[in-house]
């Protein structure tokens, strides 16, 4: 079973296509990286993915069941809301963003999906909450404030409210992109750590050494297609092609 499969999508805003047709499938405990140069459809495919963006074509399947289907912009699925969240509670997703709720701690907005989504008691959501902050690295920030938290620490509650979700598979998308350079090796231990206890993800990133070192496969995107796929060892010590190879030669 494929935990994600998209198929041929394609996703336009206006005259412009943003993605060309693009075909993936993410086996269980897959990392998936994606790289390649900005206005790639990276994060718009991410975004697809998640049932955040419209495609226009092409079909998207959660572990084998169909989230959504277009074929010339109509829509050829039936779906009712509640069945399309509950295919969508097997995913999370961590911004570039944090989007933590600013008056709540960091428990708080651990606790706040459990309880409203998956139906948890509040003290079971406070025990999994701490639980979870604690296996990130915040065990003594449980109180603490977003605005007294860095960006490093917020991201990690970010990460570690997607994992309260107990989704199978997590999206990232470029999760270090708004950090502070000396902050962006306390988000990447822990997501190494995610791949290593073998949760299902896709990360869309800029962190060429994350993808090279924990990748079981690199997507090259550019012009709203995948140029290029293989092994890490494949994408960055023999690219195939000439433009993926201009593109790491700026990047590295």
């Amino acid at each position: 079973m494929d935990m994600i499969r998209a198929e041929n999508v394609c996703v336009s805003f206006g005259d412009l296509d943003v993605l060309k047709g693009v075909t993936l499938s993410v086996k269980p405990k897959e990392v998936v990286c994606i790289i390649g140069p900005s206005g790639a459809g990276k994060s718009t495919f991410l975004r697809a993915l998640n049932h955040l963006e419209h495609i226009n074509n092409g079909a998207i399947y959660i572990e084998d069941q169909l989230l959504t289907h277009h074929e010339n912009g109509v829509r050829k699925l039936k779906i009712s809301s509640k069945e399309r969240r509950k295919i969508l509670l097997e995913v999370g997703m961590v911004f570039q963003r944090f989007n933590l709720f600013p008056h709540k701690t960091a428990l708080e907005n651990m606790m706040v999906a459990p309880m409203h989504v998956l139906g948890k008691s509040k003290e079971e959501a406070r025990q999994k909450g701490i639980e979870i902050l604690q296996r990130v690295g915040l065990g003594d920030k449980l109180d603490a404030y977003p605005n007294n938290l860095s960006g490093g620490q917020q991201q990690r509650v970010a990460i570690a409210r997607a994992l309260a979700m107990e989704p199978k598979t997590i999206l990232f998308d470029e999760p270090t992109s708004a950090l502070d350079p000396e902050l962006v090796g306390e988000v990447l231990s822990v997501m190494k750590q995610l791949a290593n206890d073998g949760m299902t993800m896709v990360v869309v990133t800029h962190e060429m050494g994350f993808a090279r070192e924990v990748a079981d496969r690199v997507l090259f995107m550019d012009g709203g297609v995948i140029a290029e796929e293989g092994t890490p060892e494949e994408i960055f010590q023999h690219p195939k092609s000439e433009r993926l190879q201009q593109f790491l030669k700026a990047v590295l």
